[in-house]
């Protein structure tokens, strides 16, 4: 079995016009967000996140490319993070 490893970069790519908005749930918010990023780095799917914190905010934000992998992620993450 192949060890999966997710890689962390202060570079920030360009924002895709297809957005995601998720809840958040600061509580689970380290592990949803490895979930994510294994989600994403298993299709190889480029994209930009960010995650806001303030409290009329609480969300993460997620940009893609395609509308086809917009439309797939928000299918497979599109409930409630906790």
């Amino acid at each position: 079995m192949r060890k999966q490893t997710v890689a962390l970069t202060t570079r920030v790519g360009a924002e895709g016009p297809y957005r995601v908005d998720l809840p958040l749930d600061p509580g689970s918010l380290n592990e949803r967000l490895f979930d994510i990023g294994l989600w994403l780095v298993e299709r190889s799917i480029p994209h930009q996140a960010r995650v806001l914190m303030e409290p009329e905010h609480e969300r993460v934000r997620v940009s893609f490319l395609d509308p086809d992998d917009a439309k797939d992620f928000r299918a497979r993450f599109g409930t409630r993070l906790n």
